[in-house]
């Protein structure tokens, strides 16, 4: 049986543990107190050993600390000793064949604890959240790399969540978000021409959005692996993407999205005109649902696509069949839009369509001018559906090739390609 000694030892241990784990971490004692929302004086109290904090406080500071809960097994463990030493309580009130049934108190206080440490997980969730949706608006303004580098911390922060207890709301949030975390990253993986940690990070998404239950999330995954899809020449896949997303989507937001962006473009690189025609129908009747507010929607949009965006997509459809009527009317407005809220990706894909509409109009000199500003606006960013459109275009232009203007895009396409790094469309002519 453990003694009085014996467990103020082990108490005064387990904080100057706690005082070398905060200094590892470079922490000081108030950005401690703060993390764990208790007063700095009760951390330095708990590191002298002057003060016994309860589960709780253990456990938050596992977390703060990223510990992997080493600190909440060894309160656990002098808890133990301390239940160990103190001599059972005779009670006149029960029988001693139901005292034996009894579960110790400080069993049913760490049980209680588990609430309050799944509580907590409140404010991370939404923080996670927040900077997911953050992220997603900022795909395409922000270089690729860079979103990278910023997503890392939320990945093992999700990673931490994962491997934590949650209330079974909270779970469902959890792999609600981390599906959004995970089709973000393959979009950022597909721009960074990693396809293959594209496909499985969109896979992933989707898994996660069918774990959480979520007929929504499960739509917004299915037209994120369609897009995947579609950029690696995968075209039949990014159409059965498109409509398997459909049939989860309902009568949610992400019709939208999944009928313009993912039906009638693969339909048109698979050459199916009618097919389009009904899809872009079909994309604008559901416009209809949902009043515009202003705002440009951003590529992976939580929301329905905004008018400007379904435009640009059908005229997309529409240009890989060949077919310029009114194409570029409704491109000059996108681009204008596109303009307005500093999306570079659509800034660009828009100005390669409606460079490839004038091809067609038999004006290359424009058509280059646009082209060039395509590659101009994403110097930084090299995305990769506007380099594999950059190579549309100039497929396209072919017959032009000798001409100086069109030369000029193919040189400096030609400088943002690393050897042995095409495309998987880039050499084939477009259907």
């Amino acid at each position: 049986m453990a003694d009085h000694d014996e467990i103020n030892a082990a108490r005064r241990a387990l904080g100057r543990h706690l005082a070398h784990l905060r200094k590892d971490a470079g922490h000081t004692q108030h950005r401690l107190a703060r993390l764990v929302q208790y007063g700095r004086s009760s951390v330095a109290n708990t590191e002298t050993g002057r003060q016994h904090p309860e589960r709780p406080f253990w456990t938050r500071c596992d977390h703060a600390l990223r510990t992997g809960g080493v600190l909440t097994a060894e309160y656990d463990r002098i808890a133990d000793l301390n239940h160990r030493r103190r001599p059972a309580a005779p009670d006149s009130r029960i029988s001693d064949s139901a005292a034996v049934w009894w579960e110790p108190e400080d069993t049913i206080t760490a049980r209680r604890s588990t609430l309050t440490t799944a509580t907590d997980d409140d404010a991370r969730l939404a923080r996670l959240e927040h900077e997911i949706r953050q992220a997603i608006a900022d795909n395409e303004r922000c270089p690729p790399a860079t979103l990278v580098a910023r997503l890392r911390p939320l990945r093992a922060c999700v990673d931490q969540l994962m491997a934590a207890r949650q209330h079974p709301p909270q779970r469902v949030r959890l792999y609600s978000a981390t599906a959004h975390l995970s089709g973000l990253l393959a979009a950022l993986a597909l721009d960074l021409r990693a396809f293959r940690v594209a496909h499985a990070y969109a896979a992933e998404a989707f898994d996660l959005a069918h774990a959480a239950q979520q007929p929504d999330t499960r739509a917004w995954a299915r037209a994120t692996q369609s897009l995947i899809a579609f950029y690696t020449g995968n075209h039949r896949d990014a159409l059965a993407y498109a409509e398997d997303g459909l049939r989860h989507a309902g009568t949610g937001p992400h019709r939208l999205r999944l009928t313009v962006n993912g039906q009638a473009r693969a339909l048109a690189h698979l050459g199916d005109r009618h097919g389009v025609d009904r899809a872009v129908g079909r994309a604008f009747d559901l416009l209809a649902e949902y009043p515009p507010d202003g705002q440009v929607s951003t590529s992976l949009t939580l929301g329905p696509y905004c008018p400007t965006r379904a435009a640009a997509n059908a005229a997309t459809a529409y240009l890989a069949l060949g077919h310029t009527t009114d194409v570029a009317g409704h491109l000059t407005t996108a681009i204008a839009a596109f303009d307005t809220a500093q999306l570079r990706g659509p800034q660009a894909l828009s100005r390669l369509d409606l460079a490839t509409a004038h091809l067609h109009a038999g004006d290359p000199d424009q058509a280059a001018e646009l082209a060039l500003q395509a590659l101009t606006l994403t110097a930084e960013h090299r995305f990769e559906s506007v380099h594999q459109r950059t190579h549309q275009f100039l497929a396209a232009a072919h017959p032009l090739r000798h001409h100086p203007r069109i030369q000029d895009v193919a040189d400096l396409l030609a400088e943002r390609t690393h050897p042995g790094t095409a495309p998987p469309s880039a050499l084939r002519s477009p259907t």
